[in-house]
């Protein structure tokens, strides 16, 4: 598909969704911050009301404590007493909070400022929150109040009563408190929320910008960086290494249609030609046969490529992690040197093995010999006759490392990152078989398994490092090698 019109089509509804008024409150830092703000305010009121209702309680409790007190003297008092003890105890009490009355058997009103008896009102000696109808000075009101009411001796009920005037005082308190205090600290949270809210926004809108612009085709598009180091900034590192791997990879993927095509049409060419000329031509049967054997050839030369480029593939896919399991690097390079060792002999080559000390890695057993073997084939094919190749493994404190290196003509440093890619030859092998994808199959592999593929000079050659991280040796592989050299001795 076309990256320009990628970009067209998702340009608009991008735009559209970035440009939202209401974005901002949809945003998960603004709900974050939003939920912070609700159990903020839920707590704190749930606090309130808790201290309130402790204060309150304690409140009335003395209330309580109080009517009972009083209660209970002016009911000890002679019944000529009481008017008396009640006009000069309560009139005389500046706030005029606390009160006393006295009511006739049948409830009427007879002592006291307490115009009707309370409705609902128990003759029980227990305090009670009612409502009464007090006559003052400045007139007839109602009044929440806790009082008791007892029966005296002489049959007329007694109300000893105190307002809880203090109590609902407190409450109003408690609520312009809350008011003052906890309503502007929520109002502060949500205006951080909003804050935090539109600076997210805006970060997710220089990415979008930012994607935006590499669905359109430009791939060196990077997100930027804040110097804080948040968790988006974090995020966006990781999108812009995935981005390089992208691009780099992208950057491969379009030369390789030519390579392949410019790789292909060598060995078709002459395939073609081959069989145009057996058609013009008669000949004998064994002519006929050697051109349909060349024909084979040159098909097969095509096809192991078409097989490297597919095998590549899949392993860069990822599909066989599953499979890892504990893999000896010792015995890798044995096996690899066992198998080229005749190669080696017929072109006069010295082949050594060294550093038999055991190595463990974690891997695919395999796809690490495939890798062995592409290396040590590279080396072997480009060392001289009476050169010298030689393989080794040891643990360093980086891991564990297989080096193999030859004295052949070695690579240029310029030229080192560039013999990893598809069909990439350097100039000194062109004339050398091969499709240039042993490398890149090397490559791949090694980074399927997190491993690094190290060039340096050998002086004279080239020294090749595999280096990856070091496995824990599995249980049991002592036993088994010690009963391999049982059998061998």
């Amino acid at each position: 598909m076309n990256p320009a019109l990628m970009g067209s089509e998702n340009a608009a509804p991008l735009k559209g969704w970035l440009g939202s008024p209401t974005e901002i409150f949809r945003t998960a830092t603004f709900r974050t911050a939003a939920w912070a703000t609700a159990a903020f305010g839920f707590s704190t009121l749930a606090l309130f009301a808790f201290i309130y209702w402790q204060t309150a309680g304690v409140e009335t409790e003395q209330i309580d404590r109080f009517v009972r007190r009083e209660s209970l003297a002016i009911a000890h008092q002679a019944p000529a007493n009481i008017a008396a003890d009640i006009q000069s105890h309560f009139a005389s009490e500046l706030h005029r909070e606390s009160f006393a009355a006295v009511f006739s058997a049948q409830l009427t009103p007879q002592i006291g400022e307490i115009t009707v008896y309370p409705v609902g009102l128990a003759i029980d000696n227990v305090p009670h929150e009612v409502t009464v109808v007090r006559a003052r000075a400045e007139g007839i009101a109602e009044d929440r109040v806790r009082v008791i009411a007892s029966r005296l001796d002489d049959g007329r009920i007694l109300v000893v009563g105190r307002s809880i005037q203090n109590i609902a005082i407190l409450r109003d308190k408690m609520w312009r408190a809350l008011e003052l205090g906890v309503l502007p600290a929520l109002a502060s949270a949500l205006a951080i929320g909003l804050f935090a809210s539109s600076r997210t926004l805006n970060r997710v809108r220089e990415v979008n910008e930012t994607i935006e612009r590499i669905m359109q085709g430009h791939l060196n598009e990077r997100i930027g960086l804040n110097p804080g180091g948040d968790a988006l900034d974090q995020l966006a590192t990781s999108v812009n290494r995935m981005l390089d791997e992208i691009e780099r990879l992208v950057e491969e993927i379009r030369g390789v249609g030519d390579d392949i095509a410019h790789d292909l049409r060598t060995p078709l060419t002459r395939l073609r030609a081959r069989l145009e000329g057996a058609r013009a031509r008669t000949g004998s049967p064994e002519q006929l046969l050697g051109v349909i054997e060349q024909a084979i050839a040159d098909l097969d030369q095509s096809f192991v490529m078409i097989t490297a480029l597919l095998r590549i593939g899949q392993i860069e896919g990822s599909a066989r992690r599953a499979g890892f399991a504990p893999v000896s690097l010792a015995m890798i390079a044995r096996e690899v040197a066992e198998l080229y060792q005749p190669l080696a002999e017929a072109r006069e080559i010295t082949l050594t093995v060294a550093g038999q000390e055991e190595v463990w890695v974690e891997g695919d057993r395999d796809l690490l010999f495939e890798l062995a073997a592409n290396l040590l084939d590279n080396a072997v094919k480009f060392t001289p006759p009476l050169g010298s190749v030689s393989i080794r493994n040891c643990r360093q404190k980086e891991g564990a490392v297989l080096t193999i290196s030859d004295t052949g003509p070695g690579i240029p440093v310029a030229e080192r990152e560039m013999v990893f890619k598809r069909f990439y030859r350097a100039e000194r092998s062109r004339h050398t078989p091969g499709q240039g994808l042993g490398l890149s199959l090397a490559g791949a592999i090694a980074r399927l398994h997190g491993f690094h593929v190290h060039l340096a000079d050998a002086n004279p050659g080239l020294t090749m490092e595999l280096r990856g991280w070091a496995a824990p040796e599995p249980i049991g592989a002592k036993v088994r090698q010690t009963r391999r050299k049982e059998l061998l001795f």
